[in-house]
């Protein structure tokens, strides 16, 4: 089929089983929305229209499909559909549910002593297979536990994508304190979190044997943080209460998850003047990140791997980073490292004092200082708006770097950009001279080449194309093969129902009037609900 370039609003996915033929979309208000919560059913999706609703959210023994999630949706206006934050409770409270789609919600935390997002705690807990984005949560910032986005209970398989958390005491803190409620393979991407108190992302190590509880942690596995950019340039606590802006802890020893390993790349570290920009131990994939730094916070190194909880650095590859730091206790450091592991620096790009340090394996490196690093980028700048650590003509390149030690991991090949990487480059960087990708600053994140504007959902890569959108008296679909479409209105009420064939397809809307419509297909056992503009 031919791939066409439409943009259009994804208003949630996965949504029907084949089989599930009696799902309901569920259109509320604030006045109504808490009756149908207890009674939501896999497939269902809960339309939040737009306005503020003073009742938490609070979700007990929900539990979708992999095929049916149940979705929990706020208005396709994004940040329109506003749940202010309970005194009695976190904002969205999540027990043992499963299958679960949270989206297109401000979370407004009022500046009370109540978490945003909670997979709750106590040893008997779980939450499995949760997905939380376009989540824009705001005012969590009562004191530096507060949490943006917690789990404290055993959890697995979560999505955190395209959230926004700003001024949290704690952006995320995914695992309990002591090691004994694991966060398992994890993808927290696309995410904005500026200026906490604390961290902007903590991990919680995992103790031993906690893996064994459930089937879902019983695995081996892996933790992704990807395109996310993080930020404390303000607001963060200093002295003893100072944190890194993100920390991940190590895995079991023993049993389950002692394989399990962090992937970390194409993230934008922006500064901490009280701490650390990373800190990490256990089995860390650090690459393609960009750390900058331009305030010194004495004792702390930019990037720190070193044993925390009973856990040393064990298999640790950084390659392909680009640092400019002004850390003078340094840029890159390992410390105490298992040496039964081999611990990788490669082809990294480091302008700070100390640059790199205590690496065994360290190879194809360009390092130099802080004030030098305008010999090798365009702009380094303390301006973020003229800001480009893009490499200049002849520099940060040499001999090719051998790439056998890290073709194993995820988008290994790319570079910040998400272009091919060349392995004659050092740093985040690929190329030369004019920078092609995303402009750095502190806003959400876009992959690949294309120039980032702010928060905006695109096309999903399926097999259907809707185009125009918005549109007028018709709209075209390009499908694969025989569909079946559904068309709401934003009431839930079903308008039509029409069967597309291979090929190009047409839907007559003269008929309707102007404003918002649901397209639901079904084709096989995908599933998808889009949202459409009748002009």
């Amino acid at each position: 089929m031919k791939k066409l370039n439409v943009l259009f609003f994804t208003l949630c996915a996965l949504l029907l089983g084949t089989k599930n033929s009696t799902a309901n979309f569920i259109s509320a208000n604030p006045s109504n929305y808490t009756s149908f919560l207890s009674s939501l059913t896999a497939g269902d999706t809960l339309y939040l229209a737009a306005g503020t609703y003073t009742n938490n959210l609070t979700l007990n023994n929900l539990n979708g499909t992999a095929i049916a999630p149940i979705v929990i949706m706020g208005s396709p206006n994004l940040y329109t559909t506003i749940l202010n934050a309970q005194s009695c409770c976190n904002t969205v409270s999540i027990t043992k549910c499963s299958y679960i789609i949270i989206k297109k919600l401000q979370l407004n935390g009022m500046n009370l002593p109540v978490d945003g997002v909670k997979g709750e705690g106590t040893y008997a807990n779980w939450a499995h297979h949760i997905t939380l984005e376009y989540l824009n949560i705001i005012n969590y910032g009562n004191n530096q536990q507060i949490v943006g986005i917690s789990t404290k209970c055993h959890a697995w398989d979560w999505i955190i994508r395209k959230n926004r958390i700003i001024g949290a005491g704690t952006g995320m803190y995914l695992g309990n304190s002591n090691g004994d409620r694991p966060f398992v393979n994890g993808l927290i991407e696309n995410n904005f979190i500026s200026n906490t108190i604390g961290y902007n992302i903590e991990i919680k190590h995992q103790s031993d044997t906690v893996r064994s509880k459930f089937a879902g942690t019983s695995v081996s596995g892996k933790t992704i943080l990807r395109y996310n950019v993080f930020s404390k340039e303000l607001n963060g606590a200093t002295g003893s209460n100072a944190r890194p802006i993100v920390l991940v802890g190590g895995f079991p020893l023993t049993g389950f998850g002692t394989t399990d390993y962090y992937e970390i790349y194409r993230n934008f570290f922006y500064q901490n003047p009280t701490e650390a920009l990373f800190q990490g131990t256990g089995n860390i994939m650090l690459y393609e990140n960009i750390f900058v730094n331009h305030v010194d916070p004495a004792g702390y190194r930019a990037v720190y791997i070193t044993p925390q909880n009973g856990v040393q650095p064990q298999d640790i590859k950084v390659f392909h980073n680009t640092m400019w730091a002004v850390n003078s206790s340094g840029g890159m450091r390992l410390f105490n490292a298992n040496t039964s592991y081999t611990q990788y620096c490669y082809s990294n790009a480091v302008f700070a004092p100390s640059a790199i340090t205590n690496f065994a394996n360290m190879v194809d490196n360009i390092t130099d200082t802080y004030g030098n690093a305008t010999t090798y980028v365009l702009s380094p700048t303390t301006n973020i708006a003229l800001l480009n650590l893009y490499p200049k003509s002849g520099q940060l390149t040499g001999t090719l770097t051998s790439s056998s030690s890290f073709t194993v991991h995820t988008n290994w090949d790319k570079d910040f950009n998400g272009s091919t990487y060349n392995w004659t480059y050092r740093g985040a960087y690929s190329g030369c001279c004019s920078n092609p990708g995303w402009q750095l600053q502190l806003d959400t994140m876009t992959v690949g080449t294309a120039t980032s504007t702010s928060i905006s959902e695109v096309l999903y890569q399926n097999e259907i194309a809707v185009y125009p959108n918005p549109a007028n008296d018709k709209i075209f679909f390009n499908s694969n093969e025989k569909t079946k479409v559904f068309l709401y209105a934003i009431t839930g009420e079903l308008i039509r129902t029409e069967i597309l064939i291979e090929g190009k397809n047409e839907m007559d809307l003269s008929g309707l009037s102007s404003g918002i419509y649901f397209l639901k297909f079904s084709q096989g056992k995908l599933q998808r609900t889009l949202k459409i503009i009748k002009e």
